[in-house]
């Protein structure tokens, strides 16, 4: 039976307002991702979706709980140490790519493998450019490639240092409908072949139809489940 790389346990995470107020957006008893599994996160705008894959890659730290990814707890950790497990072990997609402007595609993904604990591996980011179709645009920089080619460039960056786990937050929204899933084959198919858990936050019911695990954030977010018994709209 495969491990769980991600687990979250009694994790909390509020936000204060101006006036002082602590707004509660988290409240996770469990949630659980296995190794290599393939995951679509759905819900509502406002329900979380972004500030969970926050946490969960220690970008945010939350105010109680357990935040383990590949055995490591970064609820534990301070800053730096967090930020060093993250180039290590994950991986992210994000909606708007955040390419370097001013670098070629492969040097792109060689900066990513900077900020990791390994030396950057030329041939290894020309591999994985070339394993998302790009082998012939290695020297171009972003604004040389369509929106279909910068995100190909932007999952192979997420493969760089050999993650145990992609997160990708809404990796289509900014891609046109024609090209949409080509994404979604690609992060499936990349994370299947690197033996990759992938998690995929969407709005857009055709993409996550497409995941063998298909999980809505009201399922396990108590705070929107105590909002809907007290009669608000979280």
């Amino acid at each position: 039976m495969a491990d769980a790389v991600i687990q979250l346990e009694q994790v909390r995470k509020a936000f204060r307002t101006p006036a002082g107020e602590a707004v509660p957006i988290l409240d996770v008893e469990r949630f659980e991702v296995m190794a290599g599994e393939q995951v679509a996160l759905e819900g509502h705008s406002g329900s979380g979706k972004t500030t969970l894959l926050n946490v969960i890659a220690g970008i945010m730290r939350p105010d109680s709980g357990r935040v383990v990814l590949d055995g490591v707890d970064l609820a534990r950790l301070p800053e730096a140490a967090r930020d060093r497990v993250r180039a290590d072990r994950l991986g992210l997609v994000f909606q708007q790519f955040n390419l370097l402007p001013g670098f070629t595609a492969i040097e792109n993904v060689l900066v990513a493998m900077a900020f990791s604990s390994a030396r950057p591996d030329r041939s290894r980011a020309e591999s994985l450019l070339t394993s998302v179709g790009l082998g012939h645009r290695l020297s171009h920089k972003p604004a040389a490639l369509s929106v279909g080619e910068q995100q190909r460039v932007a999952v192979a960056r997420a493969l760089a240092n050999q993650p145990k786990v992609i997160l990708a937050d809404e990796p289509t929204a900014s891609i046109d409908p024609a090209h949409q899933q080509q994404v979604v084959d690609l992060l499936k198919q990349t994370c299947q072949e690197q033996n990759v858990a992938l998690v995929v936050v969407t709005h857009t019911p055709e993409v996550a139809e497409q995941f063998p695990r298909r999980v809505r954030i009201e399922s396990f977010n108590r705070v929107l489940a105590k909002a809907a018994s007290a009669g608000g709209d979280a």
